[in-house]
């Protein structure tokens, strides 16, 4: 024990302790007073004008989010350490009196602060004032322009493109509606699939040089717009063409059955008809429908009712296809009438 008091070491360590007395002294008894900022306090608004309720008035720049309590400033504050030190941002009031707020306008106003802490002072304020623009809020509606890009899948072609929706309607600040020259969708055909026949595109925003506005900067009626279209390809393929009774009625006013068949050199099926070779266009997907369950197409209907003998009836067009499937050429055949013999 006699060499720890006589060594370097115990002197160190002694000081320390009385170095830390000291400054504890010092700060809390001699000089009590301390300085701390206090970050990110929220500013919240009173007596807001109902004009920003109904959407006649809108608050813009680097503060718009004011009146949603998102700004905040930094508040100094001053007293006795052992009670600063414990004041956060939630035990400071920052209040922002918005009365005299009912125009447009750009505002400079600075917020009331309070903290209920006895003894504790607010000393500055970071930013000391809040700027904010308030702008009149304008609305109205914008045709919509429909632009193509890119190419279709070989064969394909596309028709009867629609657009649902003509015109959106856009509401915001005067200064950003305002540079609305037109609102735009773009569909982008090589995007497109076979079996598509329609899309919903996002409606883009442009000013008067072509440039894109930012459309979260106001509110429309519709974010997108859809568009609806038929994708059309040919195909080749094998057919009867038969002719047609009008409204299937088979024998004249002498109650006698008339027989229709194709003039042709090859074998005429049981029907009347003959087989053919035609150039279907339609959608895929109908395509592959009617191929599948279609092998007989007839002609236009011939009305037999006035025929008592033979006739023949030249270039005789197939009827149109049902389903959104069409003729390329539409195919014609010469159909003969006759009385069929009673034995």
């Amino acid at each position: 024990m006699k060499n720890i008091l006589k060594s370097n070491t115990f002197y160190a360590i002694l000081s320390v302790i009385a170095a830390v007395l000291i400054w504890a002294y010092v700060a809390y008894e001699v000089r009590p007073t301390h300085e701390m900022w206090v970050e990110d306090v929220p500013v919240s608004c009173i007596n807001v004008s109902k004009l920003f309720d109904d959407g006649s008035l809108s608050i813009g720049g680097n503060n718009k989010g004011i009146l949603d309590g998102t700004v905040t400033i930094d508040v100094k504050i001053r007293g006795k350490r052992s009670v600063v030190s414990s004041v956060g941002k939630k035990d400071i009031s920052c209040v922002l009196d918005m009365i005299t707020v009912d125009k447009a306008g750009l505002y400079n106003m600075r917020p009331t602060v309070e903290t209920q802490y006895s003894g504790v002072d607010i000393i500055q304020l970071r930013p000391g004032n809040i700027k904010f623009n308030v702008e009149n809020i304008n609305q109205h509606d914008i045709d919509i322009d429909l632009k193509t890009t890119g190419s279709l899948p070989e064969g394909y072609t596309i028709e009867d493109v629609e657009t649902k929706n003509l015109t959106v309607k856009v509401t915001g600040p005067y200064s950003i509606v305002n540079k609305i020259e037109k609102a735009r969708i773009v569909l982008n055909y090589s995007s497109l699939k076979e079996t598509d026949s329609e899309k919903s595109l996002k409606i883009m925003f442009l000013d008067s040089d072509g440039s894109l506005i930012d459309s979260s900067l106001f509110g429309k009626s519709v974010e997108y717009c859809k568009v609806t279209f038929k994708l059309y390809t040919t195909k080749e393929v094998s057919l009867v063409l038969a002719p047609k009774y009008k409204d299937e009625i088979k024998k004249n006013t002498s109650g006698h059955t008339v027989l229709l068949s194709a003039v042709t050199k090859d074998t005429v099926s049981a029907d009347g008809g003959v087989k053919i070779k035609a150039k279907l266009k339609g959608t895929a997907t109908a395509l592959e429908k009617y191929i599948k369950s279609e092998t007989t197409v007839y002609t236009e209907p011939i009305d037999v009712r006035y025929i008592y003998g033979e006739k023949l009836f030249e270039d005789i067009e197939a009827a149109p296809l049902p389903n959104d499937v069409e003729y390329v050429t539409v195919p014609a055949i010469d159909i003969k009438a006759e009385i069929e013999s009673e034995e």
